[in-house]
């Protein structure tokens, strides 16, 4: 028995050390595997996230050509008094229009559809102007959408409420204007994904307000640190007070990408804006899209050579 409980303690010694050796050979393992998939990203830099975020939306465009979108977009309005908050819903057939001249993203609204009531028949009738006669058809489309314009709620006369506008600070020509810092990590529902703080520090500025004001730019991007695909967008600008008795005003919008199959693209799925005036009104705004069809035409301003794309505001 003495020699039996010897050879069992000599088994159960070798049993345990052989366990310790296992341990520590997976200890080693995992402390060599575990970090291959972070510390790339661990080791990157803002920089580095920038420009591979500056190199997807510099492809986006191309990608993204024109698309054309329904748009379903709600605006409450809130007075500065006791009245009770107006609402309207407008439908619309919605353009993005890469205008190649300068490079710049613009939106065009024709509304279909608004409270309900149908205005017009839904056909793309947007689209159908940039298969014609593309010399004249950026500015039927500019007319269409002022005349959609009559449906904005408020008093505050806007264009940044497109969805693609805050990708331009992105844009390889712009990346320069402003300061990008690191905030957190996880956003968009997507734990690796890295948001990222901007503020425009460049004058002139991209946007521009009342008789030509600057308007610099702040906000947040949250994007894939490995490919730079952009998961959501956040932009706010602060107008000051004019002395044509304009009060100072808030602006804040903020867009949702995700995949569209069909055409195989990252489009903007949501759209959520705000502006609040000091000492008056506030509106908020909703809007959802669906229903993306593309084709391929770009147009360059030739018209008039002399004349740009107005500044968005």
């Amino acid at each position: 028995m003495r020699v039996g409980s010897r050879i069992m303690r000599g088994i159960h010694g070798v049993f345990q050390y052989r366990l310790r050796s296992a341990a520590a050979l997976l200890a080693v393992v995992g402390a060599v595997l575990r970090p291959a998939s972070l510390g790339a990203q661990e080791t990157l830099s803002v920089d580095e996230v920038i420009a591979r975020a500056s190199a997807y939306v510099e492809a986006y465009v191309e990608e993204l050509s024109t698309v054309v979108m329904e748009e379903d977009y709600g605006q409450t309005y809130f007075g500065s008094g006791s009245a009770s908050p107006v609402h309207t819903q407008v439908v619309s057939e919605f353009l993005l229009m890469r205008v190649q001249s300068v490079g710049e993203w613009v939106g065009f609204r024709d509304v279909f559809k608004a409270n309900g009531r149908q205005i017009r028949d839904r056909q793309d009738r947007l689209a159908s102007l940039f298969l014609g006669d593309t010399t004249t058809a950026l500015a039927q489309a500019r007319r269409i959408a002022e005349e959609s314009s009559r449906y904005n709620l408020g008093s505050t006369n806007r264009t940044f409420n497109v969805p693609t506008y805050a990708l331009f600070f992105l844009h390889p020509s712009n990346t320069s204007r402003s300061r990008f810092e690191m905030d957190d990590e996880g956003c968009a529902g997507v734990d690796t994904a890295w948001n990222i703080r901007f503020e425009e520090v460049v004058y002139p500025t991209i946007s521009s307000g009342f008789q030509g004001i600057d308007l610099p730019a702040h906000g947040r991007f949250c994007l894939d640190p490995e490919s730079g695909r952009v998961y959501e967008t956040e932009l706010e600008l602060h107008h000051p007070s004019v002395r044509d008795g304009r009060p100072a005003t808030d602006a804040k919008a903020q867009v949702t990408f995700d995949l569209e199959p069909r055409l195989n693209l990252w489009v903007p799925i949501e759209m959520r804006d705000s502006y609040s005036e000091r000492g008056g009104g506030r509106l908020i705004s909703t809007a959802e899209y669906r229903n993306y069809r593309q084709f391929n035409v770009s147009v360059s301003e030739n018209t008039d050579p002399e004349a740009g794309i107005e500044a968005p505001q």
